[in-house]
């Protein structure tokens, strides 16, 4: 299930700093209050696949005008702009959206926002087992090993290297079997179609250095699995926004 938000603000804008998704990640879950265990279940456990926990939920990027303030380093969003939440969990959904419609009194980093309107997406019918998908945030896929110091390093791929679609498939597995509890044998591929120089996204979450890449791919795996990652996202990290896209076309 999604949700398409329009959000308002005054005259002098939406300030926010380049790298927003810890800011709209801790708004979501503020968002939860109604349901405290369930908030706290997410936050602090999720579903499980051995030591990886997987939360089931994501958003995209801010979408509207925006403009750059060189003097503070933050970006600026004039008029309306529109946010995409997603989750494979009803509950959260239903929660967030009542809670987004029934509170009066919405800040995003210190600015009172105006929830416009809220559109409950209807999901997509989705009959092939290959699609055409545009990133609405930015898609990661990352290793993590010790180095023979002993410190741990992350490696993070690129489209074009072979093992980004293996990490892909896997990491898809991996959250499918954590939430619905069963095994999945068949297998999930992505194959870049469109990747530009731009398309490369160097952010931050917390003090963490994260490399993602926007563009267009062909998604192929079984139709449950799809209709899973339209909801869930693609990749890694989730709930911190990254992974989300949208049906381009279908096969």
């Amino acid at each position: 299930m999604r949700l398409k938000v329009t959000i308002s603000f005054d005259k002098n804008g939406l300030a926010l700093p380049m790298n927003y998704q810890q800011i709209l990640q801790g708004f979501i879950y503020r968002q939860l209050d109604s349901d405290l265990e369930f908030r706290s279940f997410l936050h602090e456990n999720g579903y499980k696949y051995e030591k990886r926990r997987f939360k089931a939920f994501t958003f995209s990027r801010l979408f509207g005008k925006t403009k750059y303030n060189k003097e503070s380093k933050q970006i600026i969003f004039y008029g309306p702009v529109t946010w995409y939440i997603g989750s494979a969990i009803p509950k959260f959904i239903q929660l967030l959206g009542h809670s987004l419609l029934l509170k009066d009194d919405l800040h995003i980093n210190y600015t009172k926002i105006s929830i416009d309107e809220i559109q409950y997406e209807k999901e997509p019918q989705i009959k092939d087992n290959k699609i055409m998908i545009k990133m609405l945030s930015p898609i990661t896929i990352y290793s993590t090993f010790e180095n023979q110091e002993g410190k741990k390093l992350t490696q993070y791929f690129s489209p074009f290297d072979p093992a980004f679609s293996f990490l892909i498939g896997e990491n898809s597995r991996k959250k499918y079997e954590a939430f619905f509890q069963e095994a999945f044998t068949d297998h999930v591929q992505i194959t870049p179609v469109s990747i530009q120089k731009h398309d490369k996204v160097v952010t931050k979450f917390k003090s963490i250095y994260i490399t993602a890449w926007n563009g267009i791919y062909e998604l192929e795996g079984p139709i449950p699995m799809l209709n899973f990652l339209y909801n869930s996202a693609i990749g890694g990290k989730n709930s911190q926004g990254f992974g989300m896209f949208e049906i381009l076309k279908q096969n």
